[in-house]
């Protein structure tokens, strides 16, 4: 067994404490897991990947193009980016949140529309999970947009509900709105 997962979206969206977390639940469950993440200018709104990978045996956090189980994107435009690296059956949580990068924050380029339709034509064989990230910050505005979707992508592992909730413990001193995000976000897989 090898599950490997790309977690990308924007600087500030939390992707690096979400795959922290999903490390630490592998690793409590008596998994072997690698990460890595490829912060680029994500202090300027830029591009962040980040890699993580568990299984029995893992030997590297590198995940290459075409492999990847799962592509959690956090911001829409970032899917298309990190789409090269879902397997053609992977499965891609697709948040429906826009935060332009800054080429399209200035003007050079436009933001796609229709990007879930875009990833299925690129790589038919897929499951795009989508979720409702602008209804729940309605909803509930003091709610973590990476929780939320580490919640829904829950849904699709075999880990205890508890091993989640005491990652999120561990991660934050305050989990109290992390874990309230991430229990949403295991109500609406869709």
């Amino acid at each position: 067994m090898l599950i490997s997962t790309v977690v990308t979206g924007v600087g500030g969206q939390g992707i690096v404490s979400a795959t922290d977390i999903i490390a630490a639940v592998a690793l409590n469950a008596g998994l072997d897991v690698k990460k890595s993440d490829v912060h680029g200018m994500a202090q300027r709104g830029g591009a962040v990947v980040s890699f993580v990978r568990y299984g029995d045996r893992v030997f590297s956090p590198i995940i290459e193009r075409g492999t990847a189980d799962y592509l959690i994107a956090l911001e829409e435009l970032e899917a298309l980016r990190g789409i090269a690296y879902l397997k053609d059956t992977g499965t891609v949580i697709l948040s429906n949140l826009h935060s332009p990068p800054p080429e399209v924050a200035l003007g050079y380029k436009s933001y796609p529309e229709h990007i879930d339709e875009q990833l299925v034509k690129i790589k038919p064989g897929i499951h795009c999970s989508k979720a409702d990230v602008k209804g729940m910050l309605k909803q509930h505005p003091a709610y973590s947009i990476n929780m939320f979707l580490l919640g829904i992508y829950a849904g699709f592992q075999s880990f205890e509900k508890m091993l989640w909730l005491d990652a999120i413990k561990n991660r934050f001193q305050k989990p109290g709105n992390a874990t309230e995000s991430f229990l949403y976000g295991m109500n609406q897989r869709g």
